[in-house]
């Protein structure tokens, strides 16, 4: 919708005063001034209304799946009919635009291009653009700012950090022989086919997408090898500072604990892949996190994973889980990794429940605790920590400031000068 600018407004009011005042003063010689005044923003207002950009946007991202913070380019290229103009674009970054910048003449036959940089603030599936397009009359008293409506997706994956070998052993060390290795696979491994109604997103293949311009899907065979579970615990329950935060307008809760589990999370897959692990995410939400028909699907071995991971989000503390627990008890001697706040005794119970007996099982903890008191009176400071170290598991409780790596030798019981005593896993619960 057209409209005046501030400019514009000032030459319309001034306008009208001078002509208010020349009737006052009967002074006629000013009218012709007046009328000048108001007629300008009124032909510029016309003007701009009627040259409304015909366009069609495309866009390419570098990288196509980018990582939380990492700087994304854009190329953008318009087609269509366009005056030179201004552009603004909306991008996942603060202040939430990127531009403004300069748009050439647009034609049938020439096309313009130009390109910036935005490093996305959060994890997820984020919309790049609409490219907004104003254009303003040549003395800027009026402007239309046209709204392309086209915006292209963007997968933003956790940041991985790289970890200490251990404290999981090498998968050649597990009871039983192993047959096979997974091993990460290249783009020229991966078979992919055109996408068709009905296939799920979360097999879209993003690079060779973006490669063709239309949607591919993934066609990998599964390989057999040793696996592993990590269970990342999603209820705001578990979480100090998102207990008091309520969803609103249908919007989950958010915790800055529980993005540091996603983070360490995501380190914690790679690294597993990377020792030989074929790695399932378990979340206490009433289902698998894999199973999600619309979860995205990254690059790598582990790209189920850090896709569904990209996703997540925290499980309003007002749900009732109860029901949901019992029917993802697991049985088998998988390794486990578990990873969470302070959870209840029901979602610990459950946790514990996912390891079978020998099975090397850790559990890193982040954030405040939640103390109970017992039945003689006495207070229990970490009923969650003591829960896993009575069971065998090696625990370590963190603070949310210390980077993934370092939380990661709390749990080797590795001594660091960052590290407080209490943070360190005790010699008789490491495995």
């Amino acid at each position: 919708m057209p409209r005046l600018t501030a400019r514009g407004i000032a030459f319309l009011v001034v306008g009208v005063a001078i002509g208010v005042v020349a009737y006052v003063i009967e002074r006629p010689e000013l009218l012709p001034v007046s009328a000048v005044a108001v007629a300008a923003p009124l032909i510029a207002l016309l003007a701009v209304a009627t040259s409304k950009p015909r366009v069609r946007v495309t866009r390419q991202l570098d990288p196509v799946v980018a990582i939380e913070g990492e700087t994304v380019r854009v190329d953008v290229t318009v087609n269509g009919r366009a005056r030179a103009a201004e552009w603004v674009e909306r991008v996942p970054m603060h202040p939430g635009f990127a531009g403004p910048g300069r748009l050439r003449e647009v034609r049938s036959t020439r096309p313009a291009t130009f390109g910036y940089r935005f490093a996305p603030g959060r994890r997820g599936l984020v919309s790049v653009g609409p490219l907004l397009i104003e254009n303003r009359d040549p003395f800027a008293l009026a402007v239309r700012v046209s709204d392309t409506i086209a915006t292209t997706t963007q997968l933003v994956i956790p940041a991985v950090t790289p970890l200490a070998v251990g404290p999981m052993p090498d998968p050649s060390t597990e009871a039983g022989p192993r047959t096979t290795r997974s091993r990460e696979r290249s783009d020229d491994d991966v078979v992919t086919r055109e996408y068709r109604d009905g296939d799920a997103l979360r097999r879209v293949h993003w690079r060779v997408t973006a490669r063709q311009g239309e949607l591919m899907v993934r066609q990998e065979e599964p390989q057999a090898g040793p696996h592993a579970r990590l269970i990342v615990d999603t209820q705001a329950s578990s979480y100090a500072d998102a207990r008091s935060v309520r969803a609103s307008r249908g919007r989950a809760p958010s915790s800055d604990d529980f993005e540091w589990i996603v983070r360490m999370a995501a380190s914690a897959a790679v690294h597993l892949a990377e020792r030989g692990y074929t790695v399932e995410l378990t979340t206490p939400d009433g289902r698998e996190a894999l199973d999600d028909e619309q979860a995205p699907v990254a690059d790598g071995p582990v790209g189920d994973v850090l896709g569904a991971l990209a996703i997540a989000a925290l499980t309003p503390a007002d749900n009732d889980l109860d029901a949901s627990l019992p029917s993802l008890l697991r049985s088998g001697s998988l390794p486990i990794v578990a990873l969470s706040g302070a959870p209840d005794a029901e979602t610990t119970r459950w946790m514990l429940a996912q390891r079978a007996s020998a099975a090397p099982a850790i559990a890193l903890l982040v954030g405040t605790p939640a103390p109970v008191v017992l039945d003689d009176g006495s207070i229990d400071p970490d009923p969650a920590r003591d829960a896993f170290e009575r069971a065998g598991w090696t625990v370590a409780r963190v603070p949310a400031r210390f980077a993934p790596d370092t939380a990661w030798l709390a749990l080797l019981g590795v001594p660091e000068p960052s590290l407080p005593d209490w943070a360190v896993a005790p010699e008789a619960s490491r495995v």
